[in-house]
């Protein structure tokens, strides 16, 4: 049993290679956003003495790989060595998984069970499991009943209650305390860093750039912190206003563009348009100067993507907004940036496509627009040598998970990471609190 995470494909091979002479059958559940790379790196791996069904899928093929492919008809005996699914198809198919006694049950970003009252736990505390090995890259926060889920599900029996475990450990304020926790985590976790792995991995290094607002910028800013709603709704429908509820997002939005605020591209498009007099010779280059000089950090980005360019660096970048995303995108056609983009709508066969063509050997590939949340774990674009995190998390971990996509196992070349932050806005306090928590 463990908790740890390099390659995760990887320690599940080595230590699958130790153990192929005891029978399975294993379980391994990952995201479904991994599941082809999982698929490739066991198939690489495996070399064929494996057999590895990979359990995902609409209603009627995992309907006739019930009935043809997981048992040899008339027994319980399993066809398959390794069983590859998500957590999604272990909850709605729990009371089939339970049925089968695991020797081993691996899962992939482990830290989705750090509540003990979830159901993907409760599913997986039905199953008859020899081993458990959890593969984890994303610390817990500080949390001890999040610790103690974890635990509990490794070892039930050992870590029996929440409420012993958190009178011993829920105030860590003697080093008797901390010596003791370490002993019990020392048999159970594996941490291993890249420099443990692989000492050649040049350490990266982060610059953090702030970008001035532009006089839209500032308007916008100072509309929403002191809810002026007469100019937000400036040419806007009254169905269409800017939603000040949550003023910290659209803080966010105005600092990233403010083409993200409802209405705001339609009149800032006016009020340049009667700048120039009312007169536009080519109004698809108007149209996309404007979206550049909306926003501080397009300015730097535009300025930035031409040198990296220039200088023959393939770069990652990386928002939280989808809808930025869009923008960016837009952009870097307007330039003739040749680019791959991966979010939460994209297909997982879409994506692993998209990621081959990035890190094919001269692919004509520049950029990578990925979203944090959705292109932040799993993948491997060590083809790029830069990445740009456009506006940064709230969890300073996933940004670091971010970085990691690049700066990883396989990178040869210097990784330099940017992030942009607006000056003298909410995105410095954003970071502040984040780098206190990190």
């Amino acid at each position: 049993m463990g908790l740890g995470k390099t390659c995760q494909t990887c320690v599940f091979i080595n230590y699958l290679s130790t153990v192929q002479k005891i029978k399975g059958p294993y379980l391994i559940v990952v995201p479904l956003s991994t599941i082809s790379h999982w698929e490739r790196e066991l198939a690489d791996w495996a070399d064929n003495k494996l057999r590895v069904l990979t359990y995902f899928g609409i209603k009627e093929r995992r309907k006739y790989q019930k009935m043809y492919e997981m048992f040899y008809p008339g027994t319980e005996i399993t066809k398959f060595n390794i069983l590859l699914t998500t957590y999604q198809y272990v909850i709605k198919d729990a009371a089939l998984f339970s049925t089968i006694k695991w020797r081993c049950v691996v899962i992939d970003e482990a830290h989705r069970l750090k509540n003990h009252e979830s159901k993907l736990i409760n599913c997986f505390r039905q199953f008859e499991i020899d081993f458990k090995l959890l593969l984890t890259g994303t610390p817990l926060q500080n949390n001890i009943e999040e610790l103690w889920t974890l635990l509990n599900f490794l070892n039930p029996n050992a870590f029996e209650s929440l409420k012993d475990f958190e009178n011993k450990f829920g105030e860590l304020t003697e080093s008797e305390q901390v010596i003791e926790l370490q002993s019990i985590l020392k048999p159970l976790m594996i941490r291993r860093r890249k420099g443990d792995v692989e000492n050649t991995i040049i350490p990266l290094e982060e610059i953090i750039i702030e970008c001035p607002m532009t006089q839209h910028q500032k308007g916008y800013y100072k509309s929403i912190f002191t809810r002026n709603l007469e100019y937000l709704s400036r040419g806007v429908h009254k169905d269409n206003t800017t939603n000040l509820i949550n003023i910290s997002m659209e803080l966010r939005k105005v600092c990233n563009h403010p083409y993200l605020i409802k209405g705001a591209e339609e009149q800032i498009l006016i009020e340049l348009r009667d700048s120039l007099g009312g007169a536009v010779s080519d109004e698809y280059s108007f149209m996309n100067d404007s979206l550049i000089r909306s926003a501080g950090k397009m300015i730097l980005l535009d300025k930035l993507l031409k040198k990296l360019k220039e200088d023959g660096h393939r770069v990652l970048i990386f928002s939280q907004m989808t809808r930025m995303l869009d923008i960016l995108q837009d952009y870097l056609t307007y330039r003739n940036y040749k680019f791959e983009r991966l979010d939460g709508s994209v297909r997982g066969d879409i994506r692993q496509a998209s990621i081959d063509r990035f890190n094919e050997p001269n692919s004509p590939d520049f950029v990578f627009l990925l979203c944090t949340k959705a292109g932040g774990v799993g993948i491997n674009l060590t083809s790029a040598d830069t990445v740009i995190i456009y506006d940064s998390d709230w969890n300073p971990q996933n940004d670091i998970q971010a970085t990691a996509r690049c700066h990883r196992i396989g990178q040869t070349k210097n990784v330099m990471v940017y992030r942009f932050i607006t000056a003298n806005s909410y995105e410095l306090n954003l970071f502040e609190t984040a780098s206190h928590k990190l």
